[in-house]
C-alpha cells in the first residue's frame, strides 16, 4: 500500500488533484485506516497512470477517462463503443465544461483539442458567443465565488483572448469603407467583449484598426483623422470608469468630428442618460440590427 505522497511521486500527479480526483469521480478510491489515511493499493495506482494515458493518447478529458474506467471496471460497455460515445461533446454545453476544466487546470492541449473540435463542427462566431462567452461569464462567477484562483482566472481569459486575436488577424476589412476605431477608455482593463465586437464588424467588411484596454486620449486624434474613422466602440465594464469614458468623448466632440459611437459593456447602466442611445448590448441578432441601421455601412 502507498501514501498519498509516494502516489503523487510514482505518477507525477499532485496530491491535492488526487484527492479531488476522488472527491469529485468517485471512480479511483483508496482505502482509509482509522486515522483517514489514504492507502493507494497498485491497482489504484495503475489506474491513475491509465487515466493519464487515455488523455495523453486520445485527448480526451480527464472526466472521460474517469467515466470510461467506471464503465469498464462494471463491465458495462466495451472501451471502443464507450469511447466514440462520450468523447465528442454533442452540444455547447458540453464544449463549455470541458474546455473550462480543461483550462482551469492549466492543459491548453486538452482545451485546444476541444475548441478545434467545436470549431470543426461550427461556424467559427457560434463557437465565440455560444462557448467562449458562456465560459468567460462562468470565469468570473466562479473568481466572485472563490471557486478558482485569480490566476485560473487570468489564465482562461488570457487564453481565450489569445485564440480570438488569432482570428482577428485573419479577416481583413474593406478598406474602402470608413474605418471603425475599437478601445476601452483609462483604467479599463477588460476588453474580449470589445474583441467580438471588433471581429463582428471585420467579418462585415469593416476594417477595425483595434487599440484595446487603457487607452488614453491624448493623440487619438491624428489616428481617427488619417485613417478616417467613423465609428469609434468602447468597452466599459467598472462603473468607475465611466467617468473616463465621458470625458473621452466630450474630448473627440471637443474637434467636431464625424464619428459615430457604440458602447457596450457591463458598466453601460451607468451612464448617463445621454449616452444611452450609444450603447449596444446583447446578442449577436441585436447586433445584426444595430448594423443595419448604421452609418457606417
Amino acid at each position: 500500500m502507498f501514501g498519498i505522497k509516494k502516489v503523487a511521486e510514482i505518477t507525477g500527479i499532485p496530491a491535492i488533484t488526487l484527492r479531488a480526483w476522488e472527491n469529485r469521480y468517485d471512480v479511483i478510491k483508496p482505502m482509509r485506516t482509522d486515522g483517514g489515511t489514504r492507502l493507494y493499493s497498485q491497482e489504484n495506482i495503475d489506474d491513475i497512470k491509465w487515466v493519464i494515458e487515455q488523455r495523453e493518447a486520445k485527448g480526451i478529458s480527464i472526466k472521460q477517462a474517469m467515466t470510461l474506467l467506471k464503465n469498464m471496471k462494471d463491465n458495462q460497455i466495451e472501451p471502443a463503443e464507450l469511447t466514440r460515445q462520450e468523447t465528442s461533446p454533442a452540444n455547447t454545453e458540453q464544449f463549455i465544461e470541458e474546455i473550462f476544466d480543461a483550462l482551469a487546470n492549466y492543459d491548453t492541449s486538452l482545451a485546444t483539442h476541444f475548441i478545434n473540435l467545436a470549431f470543426s463542427l461550427n461556424d467559427y462566431e457560434k463557437v465565440f458567443h455560444d462557448v467562449f462567452t458562456p465560459i468567460l461569464h462562468k470565469v468570473g462567477i466562479q473568481w466572485q465565488e472563490g471557486k478558482i484562483s485569480v490566476a485560473q482566472e487570468h489564465f482562461i481569459s488570457h487564453f481565450l483572448q489569445r485564440r480570438l486575436f488569432s482570428f482577428f488577424q485573419d479577416i481583413t476589412g474593406d478598406s474602402s469603407k470608413p474605418k471603425a476605431l475599437a478601445i476601452c477608455p483609462p483604467s479599463e482593463l477588460h476588453n474580449i467583449g470589445l474583441i467580438l465586437f471588433s471581429l463582428f464588424l471585420k467579418r462585415r467588411g469593416i476594417d477595425v484598426i483595434f487599440i484595446g484596454e487603457n487607452t488614453p486620449k491624448e493623440n487619438i486624434l491624428p489616428l481617427i483623422q488619417v485613417n478616417n474613422v467613423r465609428l469609434i466602440c468602447f468597452s466599459v465594464t467598472i462603473q468607475d470608469h465611466v467617468d473616463h469614458l465621458k470625458s473621452f468623448i466630450k474630448y473627440i466632440e471637443t474637434y467636431k468630428i464625424d464619428v459615430d459611437y457604440v458602447i457596450g459593456g457591463s458598466a453601460t447602466n451607468a451612464l448617463p442618460e445621454e449616452y444611452k442611445r450609444f450603447v449596444l448590448n446583447g446578442d449577436i441578432n441585436q447586433w445584426e440590427k444595430w448594423l443595419i441601421n448604421s452609418k457606417i455601412i
